[in-house]
């Protein structure tokens, strides 16, 4: 893989995490609230990473929760939500008016954390284990491609007692599976599209599995005897135990489960679905906005976007062109295109290392030095872009993956936008800064993505925040004069664009009973995308109620915060020590705004 372009700035920006994570301030006087406080945290997490042992290996914990996968028993479920209830009972008890208001806000996030799991309980029944986003076939493929740590003989039997754990949640996920149908809680037809393929493409023979190419090149501190057993302890482990699980799983889904699923798009078709949905969108926009209210903002703001995108089309002799027709020409144009896998990532380095983080270490002054990698993901399967968050220990960095199986895909217009979105000053700004500072609990650096898609019964996934703060960082590049051309403002406007449209197929999905056609119009009419990629987005949305429309609904609140603050701080008004407010405070938009009174208050009540 080729280096970024610019050594020096890499060499810069390159720092061991794991010493700045560990960090701690002084701990608090013994009895005092705030120590309560830690302790609950440190309990709360030392519990969910034992809890939920992917979550754990995605942290790159490497201790005995390597050797599990997680449970799906209904009677386990009971039993996580009798802990949070007694973590609740503890946090209650905490002195909150002895609290600082930093300290405050974490024992709030604490409370709505644990809450949000309890109360959303009942929707449990909802949640469908399988589908083209998640299940085995996905998630264990990612775990084995990307997470497994490998490096001495006792990592590998772990990872042989994982093999070993695979009937147990299999039959887990049986069980839920035929839950669904007993209660005609299904998924769409188009959440199972590939679903039986996915799990075809694991059961192959057993030294081609992806499950025994961990014991073909093994680690050097492995010896040839050991290596002779742990391959064979393999192959009986992935035989008996691993491709029979992946096979039943598949057989009763292709045979029983595919011939009940639902036709209808829209999870309103379910019993309870509208109470449901508005459930959903309340978990991932963490707002009481109704379904009507967000498609409505959505049409606004595509309408606003629209009138931005003529004034640019006017620069570049599209005055009147509709934005379909205008991203066609772009999408055609040799210009625009990448000549190679290699010529999509250098370009996408480039504009990372040498123009956005330069510019952006400006507007952020105490940026953390912590470098992000740009790799590229050759799997056919890979989504478009993506970004990876740091080890816990910082061994791993965060990483920007990009499908560079798709180059010919790609456009030179989008790079901007993207790069801006997802490292500078995007998520992995925002990830470093909460894992830097040490006055935030370990609890609230690191989100469980893990089974996201089982909302809104889990814990908070924080998406109205992350991904309002990843698309105000679009917003961002215009007033650092990043987007230089007209071109690379189309880029943005067609990233902002999708964002908005979402709101509107979202709902119109999920509430207003939109078809699936309809919702696929929409797109090819207020989008960039392409036609497949529109059939993806459409069935994500469909697959994924309500998660599609956080990421305008917190970008729009954090600009409201933002006038908010300027205007009633006039000239004590620090962009940069709002932005620290922010990075600082990701958790719900009322907690977030909270976070952002106490800002002003504060700054009012002691000016510079």
């Amino acid at each position: 893989m080729a280096r970024p372009v610019i050594g020096v700035v890499v060499l810069v920006l390159v720092v061991s995490l794991a010493g700045l994570m560990t960090s701690a301030l002084p701990p608090p006087p013994i009895g005092s609230a705030l120590a309560e406080l830690l302790t609950l945290s440190e309990d709360y997490w030392e519990w969910k990473t034992q809890e939920f042992p992917y979550f754990s290996t995605m942290l790159g914990i490497n201790d005995d929760t390597a050797a599990r996968l997680d449970s799906y028993d209904k009677y386990r479920l009971q039993q996580r939500k009798a802990k949070c209830e007694k973590f609740l009972q503890r946090a209650n008890k905490i002195d909150a008016a002895s609290l600082s208001p930093e300290d405050l806000i974490t024992l709030k996030v604490f409370k709505e954390e644990l809450n949000t799991y309890v109360q959303n309980f009942p929707y449990k029944k909802y949640y469908i284990p399988v589908t083209f986003l998640t299940g085995p076939q996905s998630s264990l493929k990612y775990l084995m491609e990307k997470l497994v740590i490998l490096d001495s003989y006792n990592d590998y039997e772990k990872l042989l007692l994982r093999y070993g754990d695979f009937p147990r949640q299999g039959q887990e996920i049986l069980t839920l599976l035929r839950e669904n149908m007993k209660d005609n809680i299904m998924p769409s037809n188009w959440s199972m599209v590939s679903v039986v393929n996915q799990f075809d493409n694991l059961i192959v023979p057993v030294n081609e599995t992806l499950f025994y190419k961990p014991f073909v090149n093994m680690s050097n501190t492995i010896t040839a005897e050991q290596r002779t057993t742990l391959r064979q302890q393999a192959e009986n482990r992935i035989k008996m135990d691993v491709l029979p699980c992946l096979k039943e799983i598949r057989n009763f889904i292709k045979n029983q489960y595919l011939p009940a699923i639902r036709t209808e798009v829209g999870v309103s078709s379910l019993p309870g679905g509208k109470a449901y949905y508005q459930a959903c969108l309340k978990f991932h926009t963490t707002t009481d906005l109704t379904p009507q209210e967000i498609h409505d903002l959505g049409q606004k703001e595509v309408a606003r976007i629209e009138a931005e995108v003529q004034k640019t089309a006017t620069e570049i002799g599209m005055k009147g062109k509709t934005f379909s027709e205008i991203s066609q020409a772009l999408k055609n144009d040799p210009a625009q295109r990448f000549s190679s896998k290699n010529d999509l990532l250098e370009t996408f380095r480039s504009t990372i290392y040498n123009d956005i983080y330069p510019l952006v270490k400006q507007m952020f002054p105490g940026l953390p030095q912590a470098n992000v990698t740009v790799v590229g993901d050759d799997n056919p399967d890979a989504i478009f872009a993506a970004y990876s968050e740091p080890s816990i220990d910082g061994s791993r960095l965060g990483s920007f993956i990009i499908n560079t199986h798709s180059h010919k895909s790609w456009r030179k217009y989008e790079v901007m936008a993207l790069s801006l979105h997802e490292t500078y000053p995007g998520h992995h700004l925002e990830a470093i800064y909460t894992k830097l500072n040490p006055s935030i609990p370990i609890f609230r650096k690191f989100v469980d993505y893990t089974s996201s898609i089982n909302a809104p019964a889990r814990f908070p996934l924080r998406t109205a925040i992350t991904e309002g703060w990843g698309l105000y960082s679009e917003f961002l590049g215009e007033e650092l004069g990043l987007y230089t051309d007209p071109y690379q403002r189309m880029g943005r406007h067609s990233f902002e664009l999708l964002r908005a449209s979402r709101l509107v197929v979202d709902t119109g999905i999920h509430a207003l009973g939109w078809s699936r056609d309809r919702a696929v119009a929409f797109l090819t009419n207020h989008t960039a995308l392409s036609d497949s990629s529109i059939q993806g987005e459409i069935n994500r949305y469909i697959t994924y109620p309500g998660q599609a429309c956080s990421y305008k609904t917190g970008e729009i609140k954090i600009k409201e915060l933002r006038q908010k603050a300027q205007k009633a701080l006039g000239t004590s008004f620090q962009l940069a020590e709002f932005h620290n407010v922010l990075l600082g405070c990701f958790a719900s938009l009322k907690i977030v705004e909270e976070c952002v009174t106490n800002y002003i208050v504060s700054t009012t009540q002691c000016p510079a």
